[in-house]
């Protein structure tokens, strides 16, 4: 086997999301009419519904799949607030008596652990029993731009010429005109070692209590050299290599493809606190191979990451560190709110 492998390879069977960080703030507003006088009752359910939006926000803030899991919780969130809330503060109140209405602004912080297991519970992959679980491969290919080479703009004119001559006298119109083509940017990619990465994104996947397999019993010497020369020279898998990759993990019964590419962009100075700061743009795509030909059944278009550190090399560690766990996150996500399980 390659020793040095510059791709992240792993069986595993999909869970729901898990976050980074156990406990997080976050604000959110509530606001009630009220038909006579304000009341404590109104202000409290007022106090209530502005910690539930807060919740929502969460999860808003994190994407579109993250709203649809949350809206399968919800109520039980909404009937049980104190386990999931482990402090709220009133940041502001405002009575509005000429229309009779009361707002509140809260900050809370959120027990993320604890929600992440109500979900994980709620999903279809966590209700699935240890015989019905899927696996699934995932390929998350770290990389940055090595080289550029730019073609010079090419001019092609055109020139037409009328004869209007009568009985010897010539006289000749020239019209002319053309077109300039660019050429596209012909860019090559340095793939960049993700095996430190590795085991926080196997993390993620294995805490939800599925199976997490070698890699290199899922993907041949043959195919990884195939996969690293087509992501050093583009953004997709030539044809033949990905049909290889999918007949492989066909005949071994692996349901579910995920193929991820994580690019690390230049260097820069963060405004605000005066350190480096490196962005790495994430995009992911999910492929259902249980039918005769395989098919989409989740996408993650292209998100960026940020990272600040002291240095670029430790900017850029974070960056990457940062998009790959959220890739897994949102590649989880997406697949969760299919019911793909």
């Amino acid at each position: 086997m390659i020793k040095s492998l510059k791709l992240i390879f792993s069986l595993c069977a999909m869970l729901p999301l898990l976050a980074l960080a156990q406990v997080v703030q976050v604000k959110g507003v509530g606001t009630v009419s009220y038909p006579g006088e304000l009341s404590p009752t109104v202000k409290e359910k007022a106090y209530e519904k502005a910690q539930v939006a807060a919740v929502e926000r969460y999860f808003a803030e994190n994407g579109e799949a993250e709203t649809q899991n949350f809206e399968a919780i919800q109520e039980r969130i909404e009937a049980s607030l104190e386990k999931f809330i482990l402090s709220a503060t009133i940041l502001n109140e405002q009575d509005q008596p000429s229309i009779r209405k009361y707002s509140v602004t809260v900050r809370i912080e959120l027990n993320v652990a604890k929600l992440r297991n109500t979900l994980r519970n709620s999903s279809a992959a966590g209700q699935a029993n240890s015989t019905t679980k899927s696996q699934l491969v995932y390929i998350f290919v770290g990389r940055e731009i090595d080289n550029v080479r730019a073609f010079d703009e090419r001019a092609f004119k055109r020139i037409e010429a009328i004869d209007k001559g009568k009985a010897g006298n010539t006289s000749i119109q020239v019209e002319t005109g053309g077109s300039t083509v660019r050429k596209a940017d012909e860019i090559k990619y340095r793939l960049m070692p993700m095996a430190n990465y590795a085991t926080s994104i196997t993390n993620i996947f294995s805490q939800g209590g599925f199976n997490v397999a070698d890699p290199t019993f899922a993907i041949g010497d043959k195919d990884v050299k195939a996969v690293n020369k087509d992501f050093s020279a583009g953004n997709d898998l030539a044809q033949p290599t990905l049909r290889s990759v999918v007949d492989s993990l066909k005949k071994q019964q692996v349901p579910y493809l995920v193929l991820a590419t994580l690019d690390l962009g230049a260097p820069s100075q963060d405004p605000a606190s005066g350190m480096q700061r490196v962005g790495v743009t994430v995009t992911a795509r999910v492929l259902d191979l249980t039918g005769r030909l395989p098919r989409e059944v989740a996408s993650v278009p292209a998100v960026q990451y940020f990272g600040l550190g002291p240095d670029n090399q430790a900017a850029g560690t974070k960056a990457m560190k940062e998009g790959s766990l959220s890739a897994a996150r949102e590649v989880v996500a997406r697949l969760n709110a299919a019911n793909v399980h």
